[in-house]
Order: C-alpha cells, then sequence, then structure tokens
C-alpha cells in the first residue's frame, strides 16, 4: 500500500477548486509516471485512455474537486467575507486555517470573537457564515491588491498517518477515489487488453456535475463505474446510515443501478475474497451517476463509494485498506465487463 499512500498524500495536499488550484495537473503526472497518456481537458477534468480489443468501453470516473469558499466582500479593514461552495459546515469554521488562491496563494484563518467578549446567548448560537471573515495579516491596501472578488479559498489540512492504515486530510472526499482510480489504471496499463476504458477525474462535482456531464456525452462508452465516498461510521448516526472502515467498499444498490452491475460487483467481490459491503439508494445517489446515467440515451452505470469519516471537514480519515479493496474490485469487474455486455 505504499503507492497508494504516497499518491493520496499528493492528492490531499493538492487544491481543486472551480477552475484554480493544481490538483489536475498532480493527477495527470501520476497518470504520466504510469505510461497511462493523460490530458487536462477544457473543463479541468482530467482523461486517460487505455485502449481495448474491441469488447465495448467502460467509463470510471471518480471527481477530482473540493468543497470550498468564495471571496464576496473585502472591507475597508482587509478583512475578506466569504460564501461557501459546494457544503461546507459552517459549525467547524471560526479559527480553521485556509489557503486563499488570490494573485499568490495566502495563508488565512476564519477569525473568531475571542470568548471574553461573547455573551451567554452568543455563545449557544451557530455563527452565520457571512458573519465569518478571514484575516490573511496584511494591511488593507495589499489585501486589496493580491485578493480579487470571486477568488477561491480552500481549507489548508495536513496529510496525517494515524494507527495502522488509517489516513487524515482534506478533500479525501474524492481523492481516496481519485486514488483508487489510479491505482486501477496503473494496473490495467499492464494487463492483457479488455474493454476500452476511459477514466476520467471529472470537475465540480461538489456543485455543478460540469465534467461528468460533458464526458459522459462525448466519449463513446457502454457503461461507467463510479467511484465515490460514503459516510463512515459516527455514534449520532444509525447502523443503516453508515459503513465501518475496514469493512470494504460499499457497493451501490438502487433504482438507477442496473442489477446486472450490482451483481457483478458483488460476484467479483465474493469471487476474489474482497470485502465489501451494500449500501442501498432508492433515489439518487447524490454522485457524478446521476448525470452519466441519464447522458445520451443512457448509460448504464454502478457506484463503489469508499467510506470516510467526518466528510467534507479538514479532517477526514479514510483506510488504505478500503482503497484498495475498491481498486481490485474494479480492475477485476472491468475483466469481466464482457461477459455482460
Amino acid at each position: 500500500m505504499d503507492y497508494l499512500d504516497i499518491v493520496l498524500e499528493r492528492l490531499s495536499c493538492a487544491i481543486g477548486i472551480g477552475y484554480a488550484g493544481d490538483v489536475s495537473k498532480v493527477i495527470e503526472g501520476i497518470l504520466n509516471e504510469e505510461r497511462v497518456p493523460a490530458g487536462i481537458e477544457k473543463d479541468g477534468s482530467i482523461t486517460a485512455h487505455l485502449e481495448g480489443n474491441g469488447t465495448g468501453a467502460v467509463m470510471l470516473a471518480c471527481h477530482a474537486d473540493e468543497i470550498g469558499f468564495m471571496v464576496s466582500r473585502i472591507d475597508d479593514a482587509g478583512r475578506i467575507y466569504f460564501s461557501e461552495i459546494g457544503g461546507a459546515d459552517v459549525r467547524i469554521l471560526p479559527g480553521q486555517e485556509v489557503t486563499v488562491l488570490g494573485r499568490k496563494r495566502h495563508t488565512g484563518y476564519v477569525a473568531v470573537k475571542p470568548p471574553h467578549l461573547v455573551g451567554k446567548e452568543e455563545r449557544e448560537v451557530v455563527p452565520r457564515s457571512e458573519d465569518l471573515f478571514i484575516d490573511i495579516g496584511l494591511i488593507p491596501s495589499m489585501v486589496k491588491r493580491n485578493v480579487r472578488l470571486g477568488d477561491y479559498i480552500c481549507f489548508a489540512g495536513k496529510y496525517g498517518k494515524m494507527a495502522g492504515d488509517l489516513r487524515a486530510g482534506k478533500s479525501l472526499d474524492n481523492r481516496a477515489s481519485v486514488a483508487c482510480g489510479l491505482s486501477v489504471m496503473r494496473e490495467l496499463v499492464k494487463a492483457v487488453p479488455g474493454p476500452d476504458v476511459y477514466f476520467v477525474a471529472t470537475s465540480q462535482e461538489e456543485y455543478t456535475g460540469l465534467g461528468a456531464r460533458i464526458h459522459a456525452f462525448r466519449l463513446p462508452i457502454d457503461y461507467a463505474i463510479v467511484v465515490d465516498v460514503t459516510h463512515g461510521e459516527h455514534p449520532d448516526l444509525k447502523e443503516h446510515e453508515y459503513f465501518p472502515l475496514n469493512k470494504g467498499p460499499a457497493i451501490v444498490r438502487g433504482a438507477t443501478v442496473p442489477a446486472r452491475l450490482f451483481e457483478l460487483l458483488c460476484d467479483t467481490a465474493k469471487s476474489l475474497e474482497i470485502a465489501y459491503q451494500i449500501q442501498p439508494v432508492p433515489s439518487a445517489t447524490a454522485t457524478d451517476a446521476d448525470d452519466i446515467a441519464f447522458a445520451r440515451e443512457g448509460i448504464p452505470t454502478c457506484i463503489v463509494n469508499i467510506p470516510v469519516r467526518y466528510m467534507h471537514t479538514p479532517v477526514e480519515i479514510v483506510s488504505l485498506k478500503d482503497i484498495e479493496r475498491a481498486a481490485q474490485l474494479i480492475v477485476h469487474t472491468i475483466k469481466r465487463l464482457p461477459l455482460v455486455m
């Protein structure tokens, strides 16, 4: 799992929000290192193609973007006010270290009023995001010279190695899945050709679905496998609402997932003795699959989710073993796809 560990750290520490950041170049570089020709598309997605033997084509999709914020106002004192992009939780923002992607990168902190100055009633109320601001430590004129309205802001989380195979960091939703997809391509490039494989690290899943929509329409694919994350265990969740870490990936079973693809994933996992879980999703999946499945005349699409604790925070936690299991499941499912085409 050393490869996964190295790749996951590179991905987690990279930045990818809107069209800003370096994650696209990081992913392209990792693919090229493995001799998988890759390129960055106009929408910011990263694509790669492994030519097959004429038995059809499958899209392997995992979104590369992360949640974050956008500069909405800068006041005369140089305080940066912001709006949320993609569902950040305002409860965790006060005191967070962030990176402001201005004319250059600036480290800043989400300011919060000291407890000495907070009344009893105010302590019991979650602050509104519009009442919070970011201090980057520059004089007002320098702030306005270096930061513009509409600039992006992201968490400045650090990659942490926890006990065993657990790893913590920002944007593991969905860099854990990108690491999985890169591992799949690393193995398939050495394998006997099967179906054509189109890898797409999609852009903007967190707020527009842009990359999935564009490339599901553009690419000549017959099937799609989406890799995303799902909620790991938490004391406030009921047993059916979470999927424990180190118990394997969660295979989605739902109204929009064709039964033959779900069964193929489960049969593959059983045959290889890969631990897995089943995630029932009766309606929309809240993943790129919702855009891919309904593209063109319809593209049969299945989903493999990797459990992650504390999603949409700077300290998401994932199991390297679960990423590895998901990768092996997908590699061998792709090899068996001609059986159901």
